[in-house]
């Protein structure tokens, strides 16, 4: 491979990863809103008013985003492995070691904290509905 179309590939590598990283902190920015908009529609006195007339989107944009950072996490993953041989080779031996026994046995950190608290919101959220239904308040 020249070394134009080498820069090239790691320039287009680059791009991918920038926009990735772009669109996983707008996913966590939508996901700070979610939380507000539930909070608020929980706390309103026309809640049940509110969820008659939009209950559907309020149900299904948490399982949306849900959805949208699990393609994140795919797009993410697969440029971390397609990236590691690239990115190695480029690192001297004595930096690639720091990185690798800095990283190693590192706990894991950042996306499943997300996912944990929309799924909750919408878990406490649908119980609280199915308990009102059955006790004839709902």
């Amino acid at each position: 491979m020249s070394i134009s179309r080498s820069a090239g590939s790691q320039a287009g590598w680059a791009l991918i990863v920038e926009g990735v990283s772009s669109a996983r902190v707008e996913a966590h920015r939508l996901h700070q809103l979610l939380t507000k908009v539930l909070k608020l529609v929980e706390s309103s006195p026309e809640r049940e008013h509110l969820y008659q007339v939009a209950g559907d989107l309020i149900v299904e944009f948490p399982k949306r985003l849900e959805l949208l950072s699990q393609e994140l996490d795919a797009t993410s993953y697969a440029l971390s492995v397609m990236g590691t041989d690239h990115l190695k080779e480029r690192l001297p031996i004595t930096l690639r070691n720091k990185v690798d026994e800095t990283v190693e046995g590192a706990p894991a950190f950042g996306a499943p904290m997300m996912r944990q608290t929309t799924d909750r919101v919408l878990k406490r959220y649908m119980a609280k509905r199915v308990a009102e239904r059955h006790l004839g308040r709902g």
